[in-house]
């Protein structure tokens, strides 16, 4: 299976945000052809360019508080969200500026080994290389690993990672020099600070001097694990002297002992709240297995004592101290410890508690931290396990009978190696051999429910079971960080599958055809950071997590959207990752989506500047709405939320959403997953309709004479779209007005940038963006050459970007009517709404119909779900006020489920859909588009388009006999209104 990289726009406007930063900025190569061009870090465009990025850059700003600026250290920021393609990013990021500015050589500096052999595995992976060639088709990354060195007699040559890194040149023009290594390499005295016998550049022998030398752009994975007053950052700058530092990460260090967030030129900032917001990753449900007797016993750090070195614990049942040192067991304390030991006091590995005791199962208290002893009980570590394998099964069941399977993995992050990996002479530990004993019964028991089916699809899931049960050993597998040195070849075996071949992870079979049954993996904590797997739908915490990290550090292993079994990207459905965890815990929920909203800054965030446009929307006074709010107790007087009524006023008043969409993360020991059902008897009545439409339709546009293309080009030409690209020189001065100074600008001097295209490549360019063939752009050019002589400052970026605007407006319109539909009679048996059998399934996930719930309300009784699902105010008012005899059911469609082609390009997809009788005998089909906009005039060209399209779309279904009338309905447009003029006009 190989896996199809999709682009998706907020990585597009990542991309643009950087190429923006150094825009007309003066880049020169120097005479030292194995560096990279350099600029200047004094340059007011420079600082021009990220302050307005950061002020406006397509409507978005960046918040004043993380504008922080130190052109010293010349870096740029990328803040994104776990789960959303850092990897991705930071990688075309390379060919992006290769491209542009002619950068070449880059070094990847990532904190961990499991972060670099995730990275090294992408970069490598036979379908990343594939779709950067079709993106670069004249560029390739080289790309040097960094390892430690082996100590050899005789002469002492270059690593050969640097020595491949620095020979590469400029003269190279398709080749992108990047060298990849972790932090521990960077501070390695054995490999970077010694002096070896082979030079480079003629006099060089040192790796640091030699990496100086090249001016490399450094690119930094996980910026919170490299402080700036942290020895690796420290060496980074002092010894190598990057011409650039571009940080990606989801968390930044906090500058000092603050809160505040050590940003340097943030330029693009896709925070959590907005990553779950526009369905970027999974949901959350977070789910519990409760504490069975209060009476467990629970330990606490009291102190930590340096002499004689030792910790005082208290047991919080009797009360009573025991002083522990390093190599006692906590069996001392109480028996249910067993196995637990002290392993070290004071100094910690964890940089977030600098003085802590750290236990035998790697976990790390701080003073005042508890631990219960049940968690590290058998029995309750085996109702989780037993919770996990159900939970598991029931997901991998959904995903396995899709029209295309999802491959369902679980991680489990574990106490201690042994109980997996067993003790000494033992082939495997008893955690390990307990999970495979109930996941065989459980095995059993699906398999005997789906043994005598029918179903294609359901006699291969049994096929499946079958293979999994008869080799149960395989089924799960392990990665720790001991198994780096382990010569066992079967561990190695599951060490590669696990960290390095992703895409053998994601497949149902291996190359012989066989069932590729693993997809539980154990581990303990090594897989955090730099390892994920889009098809993880469960993560099990058997173990505290030790210190208080972040909570969507624990998720972010399992929050990349999943991939089907052809490698495709699944965006369009609402996903959840199920994370299980022991009662020590309990406020994991509610902990996750405080994290989540604290950008938002929900807590001093008041609604008084949105009150005076949510009141005029409603067409009710401002202070009596303000005073509603105040006496719901959605708001206090000083007009901030509060917030444990906050998901309820955001119900009532979706005009007012800030923060974390409903259902995004989800208590499962409190509610389902945002699931919502399907009534039965309601599908019937509305199952033909739906049958139509998911028919599948293909767009066809009408044949464009070459000729009538060339006069459109020959016109968009005429009209005038030469761009030079300009740069000013701006004068700073004070002035003494009044007797007081003020620091006044002065535009001194404007200069054109000789910054063109070669010809071949703006044809090109033309052609990728616009679909116009290369031949037929030329002609046109030839044509007002001849007219207006074209000199090569025309061949530039701003041209072309004009170009390209002004031939889309061109296509939308001579398109508009020389397009058309036609149905190629296919039934579609798995839909959003029904199985692979095309039966109504039970419940779908609240994601797809809406992201709002209405808790108060009753439920109409035509309404196809079992609750009021709805996407804005107006929605919500259509699914209320829909009760009339003529109806006979509605409902709203699921997001993406019905896709009308756009012809230019992409889909639209309707929001309701009715079926109505006219005089109990002739049956009317309405399909409703619903705009939450007061007039036609506020409706955006492009949706209006969109409107069009639609209408035609339906049309061309009632000319294949369905009978189905599509209305749009804006703000003003009541439902029984436009229910009426249908079934006055039929």
């Amino acid at each position: 299976m190989g896996i199809n990289l999709s682009i998706l726009p907020h990585q597009t406007e990542c991309f643009e945000r950087i190429n923006k930063v150094f825009d007309q900025v003066t880049i020169y190569q120097t005479s030292n052809m194995y560096a990279n061009p350099i600029f200047d870090k004094d340059e007011e465009k420079l600082r021009d360019n990220i302050k307005e990025i950061q002020t406006d850059f397509h409507g978005t700003h960046i918040p004043k508080e993380y504008c922080s600026s130190n052109f010293d250290d010349f870096g740029i920021d990328i803040r994104m969200e776990t789960g959303t393609g850092k990897t991705y990013c930071y990688t075309r990021l390379m060919y992006e500026l290769n491209k542009h500015y002619g950068f070449h050589k880059f070094i990847i500096l990532v904190p961990t080994t499991p972060i670099k052999e995730g990275t090294k595995s992408f970069i490598e992976s036979d379908y990343a290389r594939t779709h950067f060639t079709d993106l670069y088709p004249d560029k390739k990354i080289s790309l040097s690993v960094l390892n430690a060195q082996k100590t050899t007699k005789g002469k002492k040559m270059f690593p050969q990672a640097i020595s491949e890194f620095s020979r590469g040149t400029i003269l190279e023009k398709n080749r992108i020099n990047v060298l990849l290594m972790s932090s521990g390499m960077l501070l390695s005295k054995a490999t970077m600070e010694r002096e070896y016998d082979q030079t480079l550049f003629g006099t060089l022998s040192n790796p640091y001097d030699t990496l100086k030398a090249t001016r490399p752009i450094v690119i930094i994975d996980e910026p919170h694990k490299f402080k700036k007053e942290n020895t690796a950052y420290k060496k980074l700058i002092e010894k190598i002297d990057p011409l650039c530092v571009i940080r990606f990460g989801a968390t930044f260090p906090d500058v000092g002992k603050t809160k505040q967030k050590d940003y340097n030129n943030l330029i693009f900032n896709l925070g959590s709240c907005e990553a779950f917001n526009q369905n970027l990753v999974k949901g959350v449900a977070t789910q519990m297995i409760e504490q069975e007797s209060l009476e467990e016993t629970r330990v606490k750090l009291i102190d930590i004592q340096r002499s004689p070195k030792c910790c005082v614990l208290r047991n919080e049942k009797n009360k009573k101290t025991f002083q522990l040192s390093v190599g006692d067991s906590l069996a001392i304390i109480d028996k249910a410890f067993g196995g637990i030991t002290i392993q070290g006091i004071g100094k910690t590995e964890d940089e977030e508690i600098a003085k802590g005791v750290t236990l035998s199962n790697g976990q790390i208290l701080k003073k005042d931290d508890q631990i219960y002893a049940g968690i590290y009980g058998n029995t309750y570590q085996d109702l989780m396990i037993l919770q996990a394998i159900k939970n598991h099964i029931s997901q991998e069941r959904l995903n396995f009978i899709r029209e295309r399977k999802i491959k369902t993995l679980s991680l489990f992050f574990i106490d201690s190696i042994a109980s997996y990996r067993g003790e000494e002479g033992e082939s495997e530990g008893h955690l390990r051999r307990r999970f495979q004993k109930l996941l065989e019964e459980e095995l059993k028991k699906e398999y005997e429910k789906y043994a005598k089916s029918n179903s294609s699809k359901e006699k291969e899931y049994v096929s499946f079971l079958e293979a999994s049960i008869k080799d149960i050993s395989n089924t799960n597998g392990g990665y720790f960080s001991e198994d780096n040195v382990s010569s066992d070849e079967e561990i190695q075996k599951e060490i590669n599958q696990i960290l390095r071949d992703k895409q053998s992870l994601l497949s149902f079979k291996d190359e012989k055809g066989n069932w590729n049954i693993r997809r539980f993996i154990f581990s303990k904590w090594t897989l955090r950071e730099g390892w994920d797997n889009p098809n993880v739908f469960q993560i099990c915490k058997l173990r505290s997590s030790g210190s208080e990290i972040s909570k969507l550090q624990e998720v972010g292993r399992g929050l990349r959207l999943p991939v089907d079994e052809y490698g495709n990207r699944i965006a369009d459905e609402q996903f959840y990752l199920t994370y299980l965890y022991d009662y020590s815990e309990q406020d994991f929920a509610s902990n996750l989506v405080k994290e989540i909203n604290k950008d938002v800054h929900l807590q001093s965030y008041s609604i008084k500047p949105m009150l005076s446009k949510v009141a005029k929307d409603r067409g009710e006074e401002e202070s009596k709405l303000f005073a509603r709010l105040i006496l719901n107790d959605y708001i206090d007087v000083d007009g901030k939320i509060i917030l444990e009524n906050k998901d309820k006023f955001m119900s009532d008043y979706p005009e007012f959403q800030i923060g974390l969409q409903q259902n995004k993360v989800v208590d499962k020991n409190k509610q389902d997953v945002g699931s919502v059902c399907i009534r039965e008897d309601k599908f019937e009545q509305i199952k033909e309709l739906w049958r139509k439409l998911n028919q599948k339709y293909y767009l066809s546009l009408d044949e464009i004479e070459e000729e009538e293309l060339l006069n459109a080009a020959f016109d968009i030409l005429e009209k005038g779209v030469k761009e030079e690209i300009r740069a000013k020189t701006i004068e700073r001065k004070t002035v003494n007005e009044n007797g007081e100074f003020t620091l006044k600008e002065e535009i001194v001097k404007t200069y054109v940038l000789n910054e063109y295209m070669s010809y071949g490549e703006f044809l090109k360019q033309i052609q990728k963006a616009t679909g116009l063939p290369v031949h037929v752009t030329h002609k046109a050019l030839c044509k007002y050459n001849k007219k207006c002589k074209l000199e090569k400052e025309f061949f530039n970026r701003r041209t072309l970007t004009k170009f390209i605007g002004e031939f889309q407006l061109w296509f939308e319109g001579a398109y508009k009517k020389r397009y058309s539909y036609k149905n190629l009679n296919i039934d579609s048996m798995e839909t959003s709404l029904t199985d692979v059998n095309g039966n109504p399934k039970k419940s779908i996930v609240q994601g797809v119909l809406g992201i709002f719930k209405d808790q108060t309300s009753e439920v109409p009784e035509k309404f196809l779900y079992d609750q009021i699902i709805y996407d804005s105010d107006k929605e919500k008012e259509t699914i209320k006020n829909s009760q009339k005899d003529e109806i006979v059911v509605f409902g709203k469609i699921p997001r993406r489920s019905i896709r009308v082609p756009l012809y230019f390009g992409g889909t639209t997809s309707p929001d309701f859909m009715y079926v109505i009788k006219k005089d109990d005998e002739y049956e009317i089909n309405l399909i409703i588009e619903t705009k939450d906009v007061k007039s036609e005039s506020s409706l955006r060209q492009n949706e209006q388009f969109k409107i069009d399209i639609a209408k035609k779309f339906f049309e061309t279904m009632k000319e294949n006999g369905v009978n189905v009338t599509f209305k749009k309905q804006l703000k003003s447009d009541d439902i029984l209104t436009l229910i009426d003029d249908v079934l006055n006009n039929e």
